[in-house]
């Protein structure tokens, strides 16, 4: 593909996902703009893009949307299926009257009559499920003929009846009478709560009897429209079963309920769901299919040649898009070598979601359907206790990467995801890639809006989130195994990422800013899950490095920081915390009216991996300054004045240093600011960069440090003083920036006038040290605008003037 122009190097913020997403079940399905983005930078119009773990389609679809090829498969059959429904055509007009012909069978059929109709004072109710405890009902909930929520009913004995009776129920149509397997995911305890070692144990009699009727109706529609009425059907099987726990009261969302975790589990308390509405739930309402083929047909193009693999047996290069069911194992049989632009995927890691398991759910049934869908299991790639081993399970990861290798161009691009907190996974990936012939060359660390199901449970690290490794075929490097060079890096990195940030720092964003370091590092060998922790926790305590604090945000983990910050932070910088919220309040100020997404990217594009700050604190950012209005949010007008004095006092001291004959120097922060005149800081000052007039002497962290700084006059090439304008923010944060300079040039804080008694109050003993120490000097706004209104004021006048604090 060549130079890629802009690559992207930081975190992008998650939009909101389509309808025609919202209808699929599927595990930690990606954000598709994120995606899109990568597609549309790393291939070429008209390229090929290949996605060999195809999951819910993703890449098929967006690489569509972007006048991309597409070649993707998955050895799950569900991926196909997701596919090939998305595409086909819809007739919503026929596909309304199929369910409204199926709800119509449905509701006069007896056992639905008499297991989800009651009848209280002359009035029909219609259940729309029974919460359980264990083997018991202990509340049915029921909305009246007009939908309208009533109040919970206290099960009778009549009800009870009913369920000692289930059994009796005559299964008059077809269901999946399987033997469910033996695997970690469906292991013994569960079948024993279960009760039964088939998958139609999975739902109630009733509910199993319901579910045949409507599959039995769906399979006697014409085959146009079968794929669309089995889309919601599959989205309706996992939500009546036995595996379904109630939502929280406190959510208000008592008629409905969710498998949440990716599991084979019976819970003590369990929600049995009315099949038929969540049928008709999942045909129109928000996440329905009528909604989903819509968005379909407006997103994607009208007309897409496309190819299913497994029917023709080859890729067809002219196509838009070549699916299939089929085993990466057998890539290249079909894939021609260095064929494809671009590769994304998400691999799978170990064993953190065994998907196949899992969607055995749905796959009995759809095999029912059409035969292709039935599953085979030898070729995936995982780990299965008793089953498959890791050792098997690296084997077959890296024959993958390998093949993906083959195919790939040799000036192309890879992108995978990792997720895992498996720091086993990490390395059995790392070695596999590499063993493949690829090499690292960005690691971004991607907060995700929504958690799937790999992000659940997740103890410490990189809880809700993803790292996003970019891969090419050339360049080598130099992997260690060496422990105790290993140990050194992990230590020597944490203190800079610790430093970095200047704030206590919970260890989630230790670790997110570690791994990619470790990555493109080139280090291995992390052999325990937790050894990043076991490392680091032998320089804790009192005479050691650091100190660790409780932190009671769930799941970020405990706070580290140092036990002596001047050891470790030789240039002093504004706590990251205090550096977003200044950003914020930047932005806010420049584009007057803001989306939150907008502001979230561009603050992922300051601070990338280790400082990737959390996006709560951005929109707590907002609350504090900004008011939502129209879907966006809109600076304060008291805090938009106070911005505007801040600036103002800046322009003045650039007016008054130019009085002066200095040059001047803005900082990097302050440069987009409008001035009065119209103009921004950064065309009133004369120098928007310091790195040549510092030259040598500084290195880069300083330099950086130093262009934060307000205000600065130089003459003749040499700093003459610095100006720090302090209109609300923290004393201490203008000390920390500014004393990055030598102690012997002068540096005055300016600050409002209203604020020099709370000054003068500071008790401090470190903060009027360094104050003293480092040359430090005040000035109120007064006496800033008296100065620029002035013909001239001399450097020594100004010097005169000037105050200091501490009694001195």
């Amino acid at each position: 593909m060549g130079d890629i122009e802009r690559h992207i190097n930081y975190a992008l913020v998650e939009d909101v996902r389509p309808a025609m997403y919202c209808a699929m079940k599927y595990w930690g399905k990606k954000p598709h703009n994120i995606w899109n983005d990568f597609i549309c930078c790393y291939c070429p119009k008209g390229g090929v893009v290949l996605d060999p773990f195809a999951g819910s389609g993703i890449v098929a679809f967006e690489s569509l949307i972007s006048e991309r090829k597409a070649i993707t498969f998955d050895l799950n059959p569900l991926s196909d299926f997701f596919i090939e429904a998305t595409l086909s055509k819809f007739d919503e007009a026929r596909f309304t009257d199929a369910v409204n012909c199926i709800a119509e069978a449905v509701e006069n059929d007896p056992v639905y009559i008499e297991h989800y109709l009651k009848v209280a004072k002359e009035e029909v109710l219609i259940v729309y499920n029974y919460v359980w405890l264990k083997s018991d009902i202990i509340k049915i909930r029921v909305k009246n003929s007009k939908g309208e929520c009533l109040p919970d009913l206290e099960p009778d004995e009549s009800d009870r009846e009913r369920i000692r009776n289930m059994d009796k129920i005559n299964m008059k149509y077809w269901y999946p009478t399987e033997k469910l397997p033996l695997t970690p995911s469906i292991n013994q305890k569960f079948i024993e709560d279960l009760g039964g070692d088939d998958f139609s144990c999975l739902w109630t009699r009733r509910n199993l009897y319901l579910l045949s009727k409507i599959f039995d109706c769906i399979m006697r529609e014409e085959e146009r429209i079968k794929p669309h009425l089995l889309a919601a059907f599959i989205h309706t099987l996992h939500l009546v079963c036995r595996m379904v726990y109630p939502r929280s009261e406190k959510g208000d969302r008592r008629y409905s309920g969710s498998w949440g975790r990716a599991d084979y589990m019976i819970r003590n308390k369990s929600m049995e769901q009315n099949p038929l509405i969540v049928f008709l739930r999942s045909c129109f309402e928000k996440q329905g299919i009528v909604k989903a083929m819509k968005n379909a047909g407006e997103r994607l193009p009208e007309k897409s040649r496309i190819n299913e693999i497994n029917r023709s047996g080859r890729i067809k290069n002219s196509y838009d898009l070549n699916y299939g069911i089929m085993d990466i194992a057998d890539l290249c049989d079909v894939v021609k070598d260095k064929s494809v632009d671009f590769i994304i995927t998400d691999p799978p890691y170990g064993g953190l979601v065994q998907y196949l398991d899992l969607s055995q759910i749905w796959l009995v049934w759809l095999e029912k359907y059409n035969p292709k869908f039935k599953s085979d299991q030898t070729g995936e790639i995982t780990v299965k206790k008793g089953y498959v081993d890791r050792a098997e399970y690296r084997r077959k990861l890296v024959n993958a990467f390998r093949n993906l290798h083959k195919v790939l161009k040799d000036d192309g691009y890879m992108v995978v995801t990792f997720h895992s907190q498996e720091m086993q996974d990490w390395n059995d990936f790392v070695n596999c890639v590499r063993s493949a012939g690829f090499k690292f060359d960005k690691v971004t660390h991607q907060y995700n809006k929504r958690s799937g199901e790999s992000n659940v449970s997740m103890p410490y690290g990189t809880t809700g989130s993803d790292f996003y490794i970019r891969c090419v075929k050339t360049r080598d490097v130099d992997f260690t195994d060496d422990q105790s060079e290993l140990e050194h890096f992990i230590l020597h990195k944490t203190i800079e990422i610790i430093a970095a940030r200047n704030e206590k720092t919970p260890f989630t964003f230790i670790v997110n800013g570690l791994l990619p370091e470790l990555l493109q590092a080139g280090y291995l060998r992390v052999d325990e899950p937790d050894e990043l922790q076991n490392i680091l926790k032998k320089y804790v305590g009192e005479d050691r490095i650091f100190n660790v604090a409780h932190n009671e945000t769930a799941g970020a983990g405990d706070y580290w920081w140092f036990n002596d910050p001047k050891k470790y932070i030789s240039y002093p910088n504004i706590p990251l915390s205090r550096r977003v919220e200044e950003a914020v309040l930047s932005y806010l100020r420049r584009k007057v009216s803001v989306k939150y997404d907008d502001v979230v990217a561009e603050i992922f594009r300051m601070y990338p991996n280790g400082l990737t700050p959390d996006p709560r604190g951005i929109r707590r950012t907002l609350e504090k300054y900004a008011v939502p209005v129209s879907g966006k949010w809109k600076l304060q007008e008291d805090v938009l004045k106070e911005a505007s004095k801040h600036t103002d006092i800046i322009y003045k001291l650039i007016k008054i240093g130019k009085k002066n004959q200095f040059k001047t120097f803005v900082g990097k922060r302050e440069q987009p600011e409008k001035c009065e005149s119209g103009q921004k800081l950064r065309d009133c000052a004369d120098f928007s960069d310091m790195s040549e007039i510092l030259g040598g002497s500084y290195v880069k962290e300083r330099i950086d440090r130093i262009h934060m700084i307000d205000t600065i006059w130089i003459d003749q090439n040499n700093i003459k003083c610095i100006f720090e304008v302090e209109n609300s923010t923290n004393f201490t944060m203008a000390l920390q920036r500014a004393s990055n300079l030598n102690e012997s040039i002068p540096k005055f804080m300016v600050i409002p006038d209203e604020r020099e008694n709370e000054l003068n109050k500071v008790s401090d003993p470190g903060f009027i040290k360094m104050f003293h120490d480092y040359n430090w000097r005040y000035l109120t706004y007064q006496q800033i605008r008296r100065m620029a209104s002035s013909q001239k004021t001399e450097f020594l006048t100004i010097s005169g003037m000037s105050k200091t604090v501490g009694g001195r």
